[in-house]
């Protein structure tokens, strides 16, 4: 029989490709490269009295991590700084430096960001140490407010650099300063202690199967508080980046979202907050579920290596469930309970086996053993307490029709997979459950390679062939004799092929071709074992890449 191939099948699906929009460009700071007068106006805000947000983030078990103040300023380019020219090269170059005295860094949140295009806005130390930018116009959002992750130390220098002949006037207005006094920076490598007590990096071997779906959660910052969150999936699979928190974060239209927060090995190596999108928005919020839905406001750049989760409506019959956090502010933990979590009208119940939540983790994704997302982290007990619930992400769907965002080709489903745009994917799916599961993908899905699936018949001594169909989208269907359907029928064909039973196992194999208009191609795929009377076993998504 020849080797079957999905290229008929495929090339003719041409995807759409994704655009990004990084938070920083490439540039330099025109003060760096000129010699321009050093007397920048310096405007000093006094240090906040934090003794009772210190108290209150103490005291507190749970919630967001507090680790700043918001200061007012409301001054930019009209009104403060000073404005200079580069000789060499006509640029229009102003500078203003803002200070409070302290700080162990200070986060800007301009008011007011619209720059025209080839203009360049820089973040320093006036010592020239931690740069950040440039921030251009293609780091607007839409509501004109940009967020700027905090730069470490009490002063900061903003820089705008116009190139010579630009007619649209700049609006560049700083909002507000976040003055950290927690010293938030240093938490990236000063977790060793804490996380030999109860926190366990997701780079440990308990974490070693989850090193896809750990993609999907990030940490964010607004007003001088810290959250976890996840990147939603969606029925479209188009990237489109839904992020789920929870409600008691508070607004995180203006906040900073960091992805790839995590020591490269298991208590030890080095971490980054580097990968970072600036500003959301909101589409929906309910209290009495603890969430909250987003849409960033830009695409999440390839080299982020996001991953968009899958997630359930269904109650967890089996465990274990687990969860990956941002702990304190510290680089990405997991936690595992080994059982079934326990429902209450709004709540998951868990008690973690292995690891623990802590303010930070707010808004962290609970994941069933399908690696789906149930819940976002509501309460926990704080410290090194086992004990966390969840806000119930089925019923927060539910009052909340996140079906207009999350199922907007109305599968109507009761859950669907993760979505992997970076690596080849093949994630197994069971639907109810009560279909035999024995088809195993023993090669990834990737393009120019040639993917093999393969069945073990050996429960079925009479089996004689098997029968493995590919279509574009999955179903739900009754459970019938021969088990349940997990492919929709009626969506497109994309291959079927039939294979011997040869002692038991049944092998289907099929060149990919080495297309770029197919990464990114998914397909849902089901095998049915024929002989002795027809069986269904699970269902294979695969996801194509390179």
């Amino acid at each position: 029989m020849p080797t079957p191939s999905l290229a008929p099948f495929l090339l003719a699906l041409v995807l759409v490709p994704l655009t990004t929009a990084q938070l920083r460009e490439p540039g330099r700071p025109a003060s760096f490269r000129a010699p321009l007068p050093s007397d920048v106006p310096t405007l000093v805000f006094p240090a906040p009295d934090t003794r009772a947000v210190r108290e209150a983030g103490e005291s507190g078990s749970g919630g967001r991590f507090q680790y700043g103040v918001e200061l007012a300023v409301g001054l930019g380019l009209e009104d403060s700084g000073r404005w200079d020219t580069v000789p060499e090269t006509g640029e229009l170059v102003w500078r203003l430096e803002l200070v409070s005295p302290g700080a162990f860094s200070l986060g800007v949140v301009f008011q007011r960001f619209d720059v025209p295009r080839g203009a360049q806005v820089f973040l320093y130390h006036p010592l020239r140490r931690d740069v950040l930018g440039a921030y251009t116009e293609s780091t607007e959002n839409e509501n004109g407010v940009l967020a700027v992750q905090p730069l470490r130390g009490d002063r900061v220098v903003i820089e705008y650099v116009e190139p010579p002949g630009t007619l649209v006037r700049p609006e560049l207005v700083v909002g507000t300063l976040v003055y950290d006094y927690l010293d938030v920076l240093a938490r990236m490598t000063r977790d060793d202690l804490l996380a030999a007590g109860c926190l366990v990096d997701v780079n440990c071997p308990i974490g070693s199967t989850h090193q896809d779906i750990k993609r999907a959660v990030i940490w964010m910052c607004g007003g001088g508080g810290c959250c976890s969150g996840s990147i939603l999936n969606n029925t479209a699979e188009d990237q489109t980046p839904y992020m789920m928190t929870a409600e008691h974060c508070g607004n995180m239209t203006n906040g900073v979202f960091v992805f790839d927060y995590e020591r490269t090995g298991c208590a030890a190596g080095a971490s980054s907050q580097s990968k970072s999108l600036s500003g959301a928005t909101q589409l929906a919020v309910a209290s009495q579920y603890d969430g909250q839905l987003y849409r960033l406001n830009q695409a999440i750049p390839a080299d982020y290596e996001p991953f968009f989760a899958g997630w359930s409506l269904a109650t967890p019959t089996a465990g274990p469930a687990f969860g990956i956090s941002h702990p304190s502010g510290f680089p990405k933990k997991i936690q595992v309970d080994w059982q079934v979590p326990s429902a209450i009208a709004t709540r998951w119940n868990v008690e973690y086996d292995i690891g623990a939540v802590q303010p930070g983790s707010s808004g962290s994704p609970l994941f069933d053993r399908n690696e789906r997302v149930i819940g976002s982290c509501s309460t926990g007990a704080g410290g090194c307490s086992a004990f966390s619930n969840y806000g119930r992400f089925d019923r927060f769907y539910s009052s909340k029709g996140l079906a207009t965002w999350l199922d907007p080709l109305g599968w109507g489903l009761s859950g669907i997979d993760g979505f992997d745009p970076i690596l080849p994917y093949a994630k197994p799916y069971n639907g109810a459950g009560t279909n035999l599961f024995v088809t195993t993908s023993l090669t990834e899905p990737r393009l120019g390679t040639t993917w093999t699936a393969q069945i073990d018949a050996s429960s079925r001594p009479s089996a004689t062939s098997t029968i493995l169909y590919g279509y574009d989208e999955p179903a739900e269907g009754a459970v019938l004799a021969f088990g349940q359907v997990l492919i929709d029928t009626t969506s497109p064909l994309q291959f079927s092929h039939v294979s011997p039973v040869v002692a038991g196992l049944s092998t289907h194999s099929f060149p990919l071709p080495s297309s770029m208009p197919l990464v990114g191609r998914v397909s849902y795929t089901q095998a049915f074992i024929v002989g002795g009377g027809t069986r269904a076993t699970n269902g294979l998504k695969l996801v194509l890449n390179f």
